[in-house]
This record gives C-alpha cells, sequence and structure tokens, in this order.
C-alpha cells in the first residue's frame, strides 16, 4: 500500500467538502429557478476524477469511502453556518446523489483511461 493510497479517501473527503462549501456559498453559480434539477450535483464527478487519478489501485472504492467520509462533515457544515431550507430526508436524498456523482466521476475516469490503454496498445 502506498502513501497515494492510503490518502484516497482523506483527498476526496476535501475536495468532496470544497465543492460542497463552493456550493452552498454560491461561489459556483448554478440557475437555480424554484424546484427542479440540481445541476449543482455535476461538479461533486471532479472529486471522484481527481481521487482516481491520483490514486492507481482501487480508486473506486476510495472515492466512495472519501464520500461517505465526507457526508457527515458537509452536514455538519450545513446546520452550523447555512440557512436550512430543506427537510432531513431531503439533505440525505441530495446527499446520496452528490455520492453517487462523486463515484460516477471515478468512473467516468477509469473508462476513459481504460480506452485510452487500448488505444495506445494497437
Amino acid at each position: 500500500m502506498h502513501l497515494r493510497d492510503a490518502t484516497g479517501p482523506i483527498i476526496c473527503c476535501a475536495l468532496f467538502t470544497l465543492i460542497f462549501v463552493l456550493l452552498k456559498t454560491d461561489v459556483i453559480a448554478v440557475s437555480d429557478r424554484g424546484p427542479g434539477p440540481e445541476y449543482g450535483l455535476l461538479f461533486f464527478v471532479l472529486p471522484g476524477m481527481i481521487t482516481a487519478h491520483l490514486i492507481r489501485h482501487s480508486s473506486l472504492i476510495y472515492a466512495l469511502v472519501g464520500a461517505l467520509i465526507a457526508i457527515p462533515v458537509c452536514y455538519t457544515l450545513r446546520v452550523m453556518y447555512f440557512v436550512r431550507v430543506r427537510s432531513l430526508l431531503q439533505e440525505m436524498a441530495y446527499a446520496g446523489s452528490a455520492v453517487f456523482w462523486c463515484v460516477m466521476g471515478a468512473l467516468i475516469y477509469l473508462l476513459i483511461r481504460a480506452v485510452l490503454l487500448q488505444i495506445t496498445k494497437e
């Protein structure tokens, strides 16, 4: 196990929390016209992609673990510093979607890396 592998969940957790804070403070402005799709959730692809790039072995697991560790951190920040406009159930659905997109980012990166390796072999 390499040092980079051991820090995989920490890297993902830190990036996940950073994206969460940037979205909630409107530093990253996403059009929000009433109830509807949360396009800001797509930014959670980035922590998964970065984690998969930095970690070579079991990067998918590390992205999942890092995102799951970040959920209580983000929820604590949400309760302490941000205005609550959603119920707990809606917050958990938002968190679940964010975890999904984070892991999806790692999967997309692994797919692109596999395709590029196949292209360069031929």
